[in-house]
């Protein structure tokens, strides 16, 4: 998988299971605080309204108790996956988990359900990684130690994000790799739909202005309940021009792995063709970006015998 697990030092087994402290809510509807509001949204999010490859499925049965403890949590959460489902039925979330096709999910999971659910679910390719959330030490790092999806044992946000952040980058990555398509009859006709698709976009005479309007409100729109994402979509509406030379350049947007970069990656690898033509004066803007970067680079190393080294 490539993403590590968490160690943590004490491994002490508690016999009984105190009450998680960081709560989800009830699953109908679902609820999300926006400053002083509460935003009721009826329904699960489906595929088109996922702007990532991954999701957090969050399964805690006593879910309905500190809300604003809750609010703080998916609120960090959020600065890495947009998408958070919370459940307090374990039926109802492996139901979930198994009709997802072509999402991963990263499940957090309560300390009191974990060796119920574990031994359900950890066969599924839809799941990428878990993470057991308790409130204090629960003794549980031997037991993970049997289930390689197990990334550890959490009684603190700060650390539970930064190791599913981790392996949200890995998971980015493993579905460049593996291609979106199951034959090479689907391969080839995906290919010739891309390269029609650039052909398509690249020929387009932008109304730049109008476009980019147009892409920051549909980028509002996928990420209404994400705070700290709304901040760099702003950002992007105030700066982005563009630009192939100095600040703000399509490649610099691409590189932060922000909403550009997620959107982008998630529509290219399921062939979203609304969100292809949304998000298409960026495409446009990013491969001229980088058919400059290599022309210049062409010219640097033209006639040199020093290999060259490439990152991804």
């Amino acid at each position: 998988m490539g993403c590590s697990r968490s160690v943590p030092a004490d491994s002490s087994h508690s016999q009984h299971h105190p009450k998680t402290i960081i709560p989800s809510l009830s699953s109908s509807p679902i609820m999300y605080r926006k400053s002083n509001n509460i935003v009721k949204r009826n329904h699960r999010a489906q595929p088109h309204e996922i702007v990532q490859n991954f999701l957090i499925l969050w399964l805690d049965e006593d879910i309905d108790e500190v809300i604003d403890e809750y609010y703080n949590s998916i609120q960090h959460l959020q600065q890495i996956v947009n998408t958070i489902e919370p459940f307090n039925d374990t039926d109802e979330c492996v139901d979930y988990l198994s009709q997802l096709q072509n999402e991963k999910a990263f499940l957090i999971v309560s300390d009191t359900l974990c060796e119920t659910v574990v031994p359900r679910i950890h066969h599924m390719t839809q799941l990428y990684s878990i993470y057991v959330f308790s409130h204090k030490q629960s003794g549980y790092e031997e037991w993970a130690k049997d289930w390689y999806k197990v990334k550890g044992v959490f009684t603190e946000i700060i650390p539970l994000s930064d190791s599913i952040r981790q392996c949200a980058r890995h998971c980015d990555e493993d579905l460049v790799v593996i291609s979106a398509v199951s034959s090479l009859n689907e391969l080839e006709s995906s290919f010739v739909y891309i390269q029609l698709f650039k052909e398509i976009i690249l020929g387009i005479d932008f109304n730049e202005k109008k476009e980019i309007n147009a892409l920051v409100e549909y980028a509002h729109e996928k990420y209404a309940d994400n705070d700290e994402h709304l901040k760099m979509i702003n950002e992007f509406a105030r700066e982005y021009r563009g630009n192939l030379d100095g600040n703000n350049k399509p490649i610099w947007w691409y590189t932060r792995e922000c909403f550009a970069y997620h959107m982008l990656n998630r529509a290219l690898g399921t062939l979203q063709v609304e969100t292809l033509f949304r998000i298409g004066i960026f495409i446009r803007d990013l491969h001229r970006n980088i058919e400059k970067l290599h022309s210049e680079q062409s010219n640097d190393i033209h006639g040199s015998t020093t290999p060259i080294t490439v990152y991804r």
